[in-house]
Parts: C-alpha cells; sequence; structure tokens
C-alpha cells in the first residue's frame, strides 16, 4: 500500500500589488485681451500682408504674460502647524504600542510565535483491559486499521469497479463506497477499526494486474468485547469519543482510559520537519485493568438459563443476581436479552442497560424473611411455634387473604414460612411491631444503595415509618409496597447465608495499573443484622420451602441442601393506580448448600405467561444455575440431613 495521501497546503493569500496612480497637472487658464469698441468713423483700409511663400508657416504672436499668483502666509502656517500635530499624535500611537507590545505582551506573542514554528502530536494511550476474576478478558484494546481513500487518484471509470472490490471487505454497499469515491476530496473515509488482516487483504487488491491506487490504510485502535452479550451488562461499553458510556467502562473509566502522551519538534517556515531543532516527548501511559468479581463461566451459564426460562415461560423479561456469601462479591449479574457492546445496533433507546441495579420490583413473599428474622432475634417465635390461621384478615381497612381457601389451620411458624401463609406472616408480624420491623427492614438494607461499582444505582422504595398507615403495615411483611433491585434481594439472602452479617455487594476484586501495581478493591465492613443464632434457625425455616409440603420444591438439589423462599407479587397498574390481579413479579432467592452456604441466588421473572408462578418458574431456575455452580465450584454435597419441622399440628 502506498503512502496516505497529504493534505494539500492551502493557496497563500497575496496582497494586491496594484500601480499608484500618478499626479495630474491642472491647465493654467490663458488670458485674453480685453475687446475695445467700435469707432464710429469707418476703419480705415488695412493693408493686406504679402502672401505666404509655399511651404512657410506663419509666426505665432506673442503669448500674453501672466499676472504675478500671491501667497497667503497665515493659510499656509495653520495647515503646517495641523500636519505637525497630527504627525506627532501618529508617532505617540506608534511609540505607546511598541512599549506595550515590548514591555507588556511580548511573552504572549513570543509564546506565538514560538507555537508557530512548532508542531505538537497527541500519543494517545491505549485503554486499559476489563477482565473476570479469573483474568479471562472481557474487554480489551486491539490494533486495528482505518481505510481511507484520494478519490482524485482514482479516474472515474474506475470508481464502481473499486466499490465492487472494496464492498465485502469493508462491510459496506457498493453505493455507499462509490459514493464516497465520488466526492471531491483528498480524504474520503471508507471504514473504521477493520482487523489488520482485513487491512492487508485491501492492501492486496488488484485491479488489471495493478495494485488499487487512491486506497491506504491508516493505524488505529478498536475496543474489542469477546463474550459479546456475556456479562455486557457489567462491562458496559465505549462511546465513538472513546469515553465509557456505561457499567465499568463508564465508572472506571479515568482508570482505563489512562493518560495520553505528546511529541512536540520544530518545523521551517513551510512546514517542514527541522532536523536540528530540539524534540521533546512525554510517553503515554496506557490504562490500567480492572479485575472484575465476575465468573465469567458462571455468567454465561446464567444468562443461558434465565434467557430459556424467560422464552419458555411467556414472561416479558427476567433478572438472576449471584454473591458470595462470605465476601459478598458478585459472582453473576444477569439480565435477559442482553445487548452486544461490539455493534451498537443492539442497544436500545430507552432501555436500561444493567436493570440489576437500575430497575426495582417488589419481591412478594421473598420478603418475608425480614418477619421471620425480626419475630426469631426478639423471640417472639421458634420454628415450632403453633400460630391458629385463617384464610383471611381484615387489618387495615384492607382485607388480605392467603393464595389459597382453606379453613382455619394450626401452622407452625415454619409451616406459615414454606406453604407461604400471607395471614400467618401479618398475624407474626403484629406480634413484631412496626418498629421493630422497620428497624429489620433498615439492618437489611431496603431502601439504600449497596455502593456497588456500576453507575446509576436504585436504592429501591421503602417508604419513611412515619408515613405509614395500617394498610402499609398490612402490605410491607408480605412483600408489597416495598420495592428492591434483584442484587438487593441477594444481598438479603447472603446476609442469612453469612450467619447473619451483610456484607454490601461489590463488583470489582482489584485494579492493576500499567507499571504493574496492583491495588485490591476497597471492601467495606460488614453490618450485623441478627445473630449467629438467629441466621442458622431462620435458615432451618427456609429449608421446609424446598422440602415437602413447601412452595419451592423444584428448587431442590439432589445430595445438596437447600433454603429460600418463592414469591409472586402483584405490579401496580398505572392505568388505575391499584394493583393488578392479573400482572405479576415472580420471584426465588436461596442459598446452598444450605448447612454450610458458598453463594446465595435472587431470581426476578416478569409476568409469566399462563398464570405462572414463583415456584412454577423462578425456583427451576434456581435448580439449573445452583447445579451448575456447585459442581463447576467443587462443593462437596451436604454432609447432614435437613431438620424436619412440622407445618400444620392437628
Amino acid at each position: 500500500m502506498t503512502r496516505p495521501p497529504q493534505r494539500p497546503p492551502a493557496p497563500a493569500e497575496g496582497r494586491s500589488n496594484g500601480q499608484r496612480p500618478g499626479r495630474r497637472g491642472r491647465p493654467i487658464a490663458q488670458g485674453r485681451p480685453v475687446t475695445q469698441a467700435r469707432p464710429s468713423q469707418p476703419r480705415p483700409a488695412q493693408p493686406q500682408p504679402a502672401p505666404r511663400p509655399r511651404g512657410q508657416r506663419a509666426a505665432k504672436p506673442p503669448r500674453a504674460p501672466s499676472p504675478p499668483r500671491l501667497i497667503t502666509l497665515g493659510g499656509s502656517m495653520n495647515r503646517l502647524w495641523t500636519s505637525v500635530v497630527v504627525v506627532g499624535l501618529l508617532l505617540a500611537v506608534v511609540l505607546v504600542r511598541l512599549v506595550v507590545l515590548q514591555g507588556m505582551d511580548s511573552s504572549g506573542y513570543a509564546l506565538a510565535a514560538s507555537d508557530e514554528k512548532h508542531e505538537f502530536v497527541t500519543l494517545h494511550a491505549a485503554r486499559g483491559s476489563i477482565v473476570d476474576r479469573n483474568g479471562v478478558p472481557l474487554a480489551y484494546t486491539a490494533n486495528a486499521k482505518d481505510i481511507v481513500a484520494d478519490p482524485t487518484m482514482i479516474s472515474a471509470g474506475h470508481r464502481t469497479r473499486y466499490a465492487e472490490l472494496l464492498s465485502p471487505l469493508v462491510g459496506k454497499s457498493v453505493a455507499a463506497i462509490e459514493k464516497a469515491l465520488n466526492s471531491t476530496t483528498h480524504y474520503a473515509p471508507l471504514a473504521t477499526a477493520l482487523s489488520p488482516a482485513t487491512a492487508k487483504q485491501i492492501g492486496e487488491l488488484t485491479l488489471d494486474g495493478k495494485p488499487l491506487p487512491g486506497v491506504f490504510s491508516q493505524a488505529t485502535l478498536q475496543r474489542m468485547y469477546p463474550s459479546q452479550t456475556t456479562g455486557s451488562n457489567v462491562v458496559g461499553v465505549v462511546q465513538a469519543d472513546g469515553n465509557g458510556a456505561a457499567g465499568i467502562e463508564d465508572s472506571y473509566d479515568s482508570v482505563l482510559k489512562g493518560t495520553d502522551g505528546s511529541v512536540s519538534y520544530e518545523k521551517d517556515s513551510v512546514g517542514n520537519v527541522n532536523p536540528a531543532g530540539p524534540i521533546k516527548s512525554k510517553a503515554a501511559v496506557d490504562g490500567g485493568t480492572v479485575r472484575l468479581t465476575i465468573d465469567q463461566d458462571l455468567q454465561y451459564v446464567t444468562q443461558h438459563y434465565l434467557d430459556q426460562s424467560v422464552r419458555e415461560s411467556g414472561a416479558r423479561g427476567g433478572q438472576v443476581a449471584i454473591v458470595d456469601r462470605r465476601t459478598g462479591q458478585v459472582l453473576a449479574l444477569a439480565s435477559n436479552g442482553s445487548f452486544n457492546p461490539q455493534d451498537p445496533s443492539t442497544i436500545k433507546a430507552g432501555v436500561s442497560l444493567n436493570p440489576n441495579v437500575q430497575q426495582v420490583f417488589e419481591p412478594g413473599s421473598a420478603n418475608k424473611i425480614v418477619t421471620m428474622t425480626a419475630a426469631v432475634e426478639k423471640g417472639v417465635i421458634t420454628p415450632r411455634t403453633v400460630i391458629s390461621v385463617p384464610d383471611s384478615i381484615d387489618t387495615g381497612g384492607i382485607t388480605v387473604h392467603d393464595a389459597w381457601w382453606h379453613p382455619v389451620q394450626k401452622f407452625t411458624a415454619t409451616g406459615v414460612l414454606a406453604e407461604s401463609s400471607n395471614v400467618g406472616t401479618l398475624e407474626i408480624a403484629q406480634r413484631v411491631g412496626k418498629q421493630t420491623f422497620d428497624d429489620y427492614l433498615q439492618r437489611f438494607g431496603l431502601g439504600q444503595k449497596t455502593g456497588v461499582e456500576l453507575p446509576g444505582e436504585s436504592a429501591g422504595l421503602l417508604p419513611a415509618i412515619n408515613t405509614w398507615s395500617d394498610a402499609t403495615f398490612a402490605n410491607l411483611p408480605i412483600g408489597q409496597g416495598v420495592a428492591m433491585t434483584s442484587l438487593q434481594l441477594a444481598s438479603m439472602y447472603q446476609t442469612v447465608a453469612n450467619d447473619g452479617v451483610r456484607i454490601p455487594p461489590r463488583v470489582v476484586r482489584s485494579v492493576t495499573r500499567s507499571d504493574g501495581t496492583a491495588t485490591p478493591a476497597a471492601q467495606p465492613a460488614g453490618v450485623r443484622v441478627m445473630s449467629s443464632a438467629t441466621a442458622k434457625t431462620v435458615r432451618t425455616m427456609l429449608e421446609s420451602v424446598t422440602l415437602k409440603g413447601g412452595t419451592g420444591t423444584k428448587a431442590a438439589i439432589a445430595g445438596y441442601r437447600v433454603a429460600g423462599k418463592t414469591g409472586t407479587a402483584q405490579q401496580p397498574d398505572p392505568k388505575t393506580g391499584a394493583y393488578s390481579n392479573s400482572v405479576y413479579w415472580d420471584t426465588f432467592a436461596g442459598m446452598a448448600p444450605a448447612d454450610n452456604p458458598a453463594f446465595a441466588v435472587a431470581i426476578m421473572i416478569d409476568n409469566p405467561a399462563h398464570g405462572l408462578e414463583g415456584g412454577d418458574v423462578a425456583a427451576p431456575l434456581f435448580h439449573h444455575i445452583a447445579s451448575y455452580e456447585l459442581a463447576a465450584a467443587k462443593i462437596a454435597p451436604s454432609g447432614s440431613q435437613s431438620t424436619l419441622v412440622p407445618l400444620l399440628v392437628k
């Protein structure tokens, strides 16, 4: 390939060289003799001149002398003094200007003159990489080539053929390329950020056995996302100007983009490099590497099962969040139908790029662990406490029903949770009281941002206790009237799994600078929500949900003890302002193995079809995802049996 064409210098602007007009002399008026009056008597005859010989010219009469010109001395002196004053003022202005230039603005003009003699070139830093917890690249910068043309070097008769040859390699239509080649400019971009291999193919193209004149390549950089849609909601995307626009690309933009360098050199009056002049350079500092807590394999499997579940259930969408129970590190954060940062056309306007931290939902019965935790911690109940539960309860001016009709039954507190009785849960919540219940909502982090290193995080929705009505307290314990993100829900169950200590979730593990210096991400201190004994008791009660008689048996995994809770929450109807009887959020949140949890999972499925509930859609999804992670992480099967607690007492 030949050297890219240099832009021709603009023609120098010249000054007019018209000649100065010369002075034109004024004609001097000739005097005439005064005519005498005619005499009254006849004029005497005048003698006739003798005839002039042929070839001789008559002599001219003598010219009358001009009268002397008078000079007015007063007028000339005035004009002279005026001229002296004007010239003096002009000299004064010039003198003042010289003083300003030499004494006050000299440094500025000297700098401007220096700048005109120097050329400054920016050395762009390479954007750093984003890798998963095991070092697998999720985003990196690669060398690439831009393809440009100088249409003035391509004959009009060859442009169509050029376009036909280039089209399959640059990924544009023949018509689009031909239009670019028909321009009158010396510089026509044809493609950006092509791979070096593709650029080499273009350089080897020939026409009539000769290389294509007028087509060139230019070195550039390209942002690569090898995992495409996998984890893109976390990784994010870069704008055309090189700045991060979402995800880690946005929140860690200053770390990733590094610091540009520069080179300056002296040039002569016509713009050529002066080889004898000084060259000053400042090296670019490439961006650092951000290591995430995400496991790419688990992220891929999670997204795969989530997409499958949404598709098979006819749901509008779904989310999954998985956190390590000991550290709070996010192992996977998935939403269905994610975008591909390598293809900007997959990014839809007005759609959240990371719903797991930006969109909220009401969790339904998955929120009942707050009621049970507060009740156990305050000694209000034990797993075997018997509660008489009718089919419905009137409270706060509203009537709350269980999801199924039943006569008054004697449930154990464990049975209330396992069979997800709304009425029984509200009876326990009334024993706990509003203030204590609100205290535990706060301890679990509801209504607060987790502080995860992702942009646009929502704090969720939790009404202040001083705004509660009796109807509010009838909704909150059963997971209505409170909204959270899937990451917040996962954090709640991580707390129970981690013996009562909530570790605020984080998605960044470390940052490594271009010089190799690695800095671990700051780990926030844990928050004690409940005692270790209470956490163990609540885990035992949650196990009953996945055992016979519970609502989440489809979450069970052979050989492992599993604890969790299903949920089905009514969605608000924007038209009526009331809760809908046909549109739901289905949830499941849990942990495995229940006897020594390794991770916690939160799942939300947005309005599955056919009236499916959390136990029908979200619980099976937990089974698939947790089964994979238990095997991939080589977690041994449970070494003990679940503690069976009766659900009903006759």
